[in-house]
């Protein structure tokens, strides 16, 4: 495909245009990705684009999307594409009667995506039942399993290597299908009221603070313990003390029901998000001697 508008590929529904976008099969990724490689183009890989925030300017490289999405329930567990939605696994491991994904319901992307940024929610990570992924390593295809990805909070090494996942299994614990779905529902509605379906947002801006990390240590004292969530402090609830919602700069603001969020009121612009971003980051640092990491990517 060319002439690519970066914006219809982001939930934040902003960005510049890129030349040409590449939709990889199963059978042809790997071809594709090594004549890439040899021809030294630079590529960026996109999911869902739920955490994406892409350049005004566009992108001079190559964009690819994984476009296979199958999802094969086994014995013991699933196997799936990385193209699929992650609400699709969510959903077949439900039905199947595999407990571990019940919690992720609702979170938007695709599972290759989710693997990448090590998602989470409600104190579970979709890394949890993972076995083994299927990566191309910029010469081969290969298998590599779950203690090699070094999975953290919000992290994984695919945000260090340049290998592009292409599949997934899990292996998995039964549960009971009738409380895995109602857990998912009411876990959906209450994302709902957090993010209604057609926001233009890219999810959470900034990682939680984990307590035991050195920035945790270091604001331990100063929060409520009744903050502390899973472990975590959330940023959102020191965006609050700064002032953070409803702050705007152009289209883009703060929501004022989340600190932790920013919306595209319509036609927001990258460095909109950029200067709210760095503003924020600039209060935290004065106000808590802390800079925060953003969890969403930059395409630029």
């Amino acid at each position: 495909m060319k002439n690519i508008k970066l914006k219809n590929l982001t939930s934040f529904r902003l960005g510049g245009g890129a030349r040409v976008m590449y939709c990889l099969e199963e059978k042809n990724a790997p071809l594709i990705l090594k004549n890439l490689i040899k021809k030294k183009i630079n590529y960026f890989v996109v999911g869902g684009g739920t955490n994406i925030i892409a350049s005004d300017k566009g992108f001079e490289g190559v964009i690819v999307k994984i476009s296979f999405n199958k999802i094969q329930v086994l014995k013991s567990g699933i196997l799936c594409d990385a193209g699929a939605p992650l609400m699709k696994l969510v959903n077949e491991a439900n039905r199947s009667g595999f407990a571990g994904f019940e919690t992720l319901a609702g979170i938007p992307g695709t599972v290759g995506g989710a693997l990448f940024g090590n998602a989470g929610a409600y104190g579970k990570e979709v890394s949890e039942g993972l076995s083994k992924i299927k990566i191309f390593d910029g010469s081969r295809v290969r298998w590599i399993a779950k203690n090699k990805c070094a999975f953290a909070y919000r992290d994984s090494i695919f945000k260090k290597r340049p290998w592009v996942i292409l599949q997934a299994l899990f292996k998995l614990k039964r549960g009971d299908k009738k409380n895995l779905i109602k857990k998912s529902k009411e876990i959906i509605c209450i994302r709902n009221k957090k993010y209604p379906p057609d926001l233009k947002c890219a999810g959470s801006i900034f990682k939680n603070i984990p307590v035991k990390s050195s920035m945790g240590q270091k604001l331990i004292k100063k929060m409520p313990p009744e903050k502390i969530i899973g472990g975590k402090i959330p940023v959102g609830f020191l965006l609050e003390t700064v002032g953070a919602k409803g702050m705007r700069v152009g289209e883009i603001r703060v929501s004022e029901d989340h600190a932790n969020l920013l919306i595209n009121n319509g036609r927001g612009k990258a460095d909109e998000v950029k200067t709210i971003i760095n503003n924020l980051k600039l209060k935290i640092k004065r106000k808590y001697g802390v800079v925060l990491e953003e969890e969403v990517r930059y395409l630029e």
